[in-house]
């Protein structure tokens, strides 16, 4: 079950040789990009790519990174870094330093290609991304949304210093307050958002009553930015069993999040049943966990009633993609 679930889910300067990039306009040394960027006053834009066997990561290539409108917007703000893992031996030799590339994508958590990391020049990553269909215009517009990540990185770093040098609670609570609408406002899964743990979390036990809100504010926030834990969740399901606030679709996601056998999926399933009773707040989530409850159900947990059910709770909320309609009236019959 678990597989099947996760299937669905400063040197010198040098340039890329690889087939993918092959424009020399892309660094494949990062370190020697880092001390390039560090000198010139830019970031890194750095792709974790496959270039010989990724579908994706060429298909990124193709649709965007040898357009020249990408290059030229790119390139004003980024150096270009391309750290490839190919499988075919003759481009594997081409690599300058493999064992280099693995210890980045370890230290970055890069489980899949294409990713493509938006970082400082000392490596603090502040925008994370992959493939994304449009072209190089629309992909200019997407790197612009996450560059806003760098702003809230920068205060992220400022509020977390702050707050382990506050000695009072006024000034805890004022930093809490700047912490929790940066998660509030930043992408869910921001590579910052871990470093405002304190002073996010803070407002759990100076408000536990949550006579402020303060906590619930808090609960809620954990819960979209997907850094809930099973205690964050455990606190949504007593502040909002109803489901008034909304808390509990976070929770039915969480639930999904953490399947890796049978019997977290079942678990899964049966919180989602309680807030389909319930009513979602989020129509698009609900559409999203109900679709991958009818997909579940149709695929490795056999259950061809729970596949209908699930697929035409699915199918009433609607959704814009032709394709996912075509699998539920599928699943359906």
């Amino acid at each position: 079950m678990m597989n099947t679930l996760a299937a669905l889910t400063l040197g010198s300067l040098a340039v890329l040789s690889t087939p993918v990039h092959a424009d020399q306009t892309w660094f494949d040394d990062f370190d020697a990009a880092a001390a390039a960027a560090k000198e010139q006053g830019k970031d890194l834009l750095v792709d974790f790519t496959g270039s010989d066997w990724c579908g994706w990561c060429i298909k990124l290539h193709d649709e965007v990174f040898q357009h020249d409108i990408w290059m030229e917007g790119a390139q004003k703000d980024y150096i270009l870094v391309a750290l490839d893992f190919p499988r075919a031996e003759e481009i594997k030799a081409k690599v300058p330093n493999p064992e280099r590339n693995e210890e980045l994508q370890a230290k970055y958590g890069v489980r899949g290609f294409p990713t493509i990391l938006m970082m400082t020049a000392d490596g603090e990553v502040y925008g994370r991304t992959g493939y994304q269909a449009g072209g190089p215009e629309k992909y200019l517009e997407h790197m612009a949304e996450l560059r806003k990540g760098r702003e809230q990185l920068m205060a992220a770093k400022t509020i977390a210093s702050d707050f382990e040098a506050a000695t009072d609670d006024a000034g805890r609570w004022k930093l809490w307050l700047a912490a929790v609408t940066i998660y509030e406002e930043a992408p869910a899964g921001a590579p910052f958002l871990p470093s405002l743990d304190a002073p996010v979390r803070f407002a759990l036990t100076a408000d536990a009553d949550n006579k402020k809100g303060s906590k619930g504010r808090t609960v809620l926030a954990l819960l979209k930015s997907g850094l809930a834990n099973e205690a964050d969740v455990e606190m949504a399901v007593g502040l909002d069993p109803k489901n008034d606030l909304g808390m509990m679709d976070y929770v039915a996601d969480a639930k999904f999040s953490v399947v890796r056998d049978d019997t977290s999926a079942k678990a899964a399933l049966a919180m989602l049943d309680q807030v389909n009773e319930l009513g979602f707040k989020d129509s698009a989530l609900a559409f999203r966990l109900n679709f991958q409850a009818a997909r579940w159900c149709a695929g490795p947990l056999s259950d061809d009633e729970g596949k209908v059910k699930y697929a035409t709770k699915a199918k009433a909320i609607g959704s814009d993609s032709k394709e996912q309609l075509l699998l539920l009236d599928e699943w359906i019959g």
